[in-house]
């Protein structure tokens, strides 16, 4: 399957190594099959380089700050599937979220053969900017930051009363620095612009680490 893939620039290298690594996935710059719009970090950015796209292909749209709906109204042709792809993460997914825009009412067949080569399945969520997923992960960690930034506990204890507590896989600002403090906050402000600017208002701390690029836990 030829693909284009549309990236955050500090995310493109890790997601252009990882599709290019799928034998049955080759990324292309013109007449593809499928194109993924995996841009987020930038809601206003994202929406130009929307409205001046056309293809009559699929486009796979990431909603970690932008819903499917709102994607699909901004193309200028071509089908809208929203898909909250995390980066550094993604990879390790085996069950992946979509989402269609309110006009639609059925997964075009080459996003479902797309994710089989993969080596994903689909589950299928209403239309929301972050998905399920992402938006909790995003809540947590930025309650840990909180919890740190008032000296509740260190990041090191917080993230080992989680594994223990709640049998987390990893812990929440672990967890923040894999995927990127600059992403988890690129979620929240989406979901204050779309929800609750009080519900979702990013830690003073972890909006500094996503502009420092400090991480949590040392290496």
């Amino acid at each position: 399957m030829k693909v284009q893939l549309f990236a955050d620039e500090p995310y493109q290298q890790s997601f252009t190594d990882y599709f290019s690594s799928i034998e049955t996935i080759e990324l292309v710059t013109d007449s593809p099959d499928l194109v993924l719009g995996l841009t987020f970090l930038d809601p206003d950015r994202k929406r130009a380089y929307l409205s001046k796209f056309e293809s009559e292909v699929p486009i796979v749209s990431n909603t970690l700050t932008l819903s499917a709906t709102t994607a699909q109204t901004l193309v200028r042709s071509g089908k809208v599937v929203g898909m909250p792809v995390l980066p550094y993460y993604f990879a390790r997914q085996s069950s992946i979220e979509i989402s269609l825009p309110a006009s639609a009412a059925t997964v075009p067949l080459v996003v479902t053969e797309f994710l089989s080569l993969a080596g994903k399945t689909a589950e299928r969520i209403d239309d929301t900017v972050a998905g399920v997923f992402p938006r909790t992960l995003a809540m947590i960690v930025n309650e840990a930051a909180f919890a740190v930034q008032e000296s509740v506990a260190s990041p090191e204890d917080i993230d080992t009363a989680m594994k223990l507590g709640t049998n987390y896989p990893k812990g929440p600002l672990a967890w923040c620095d894999e995927i990127g403090a600059a992403a988890i906050v690129a979620i929240l402000d989406a979901l204050a612009r779309e929800y609750s600017p009080e519900r979702y208002r990013p830690a003073a701390l972890l909006r500094r680490y996503a502009e420092t690029g400090t991480k949590w836990i040392p290496v």
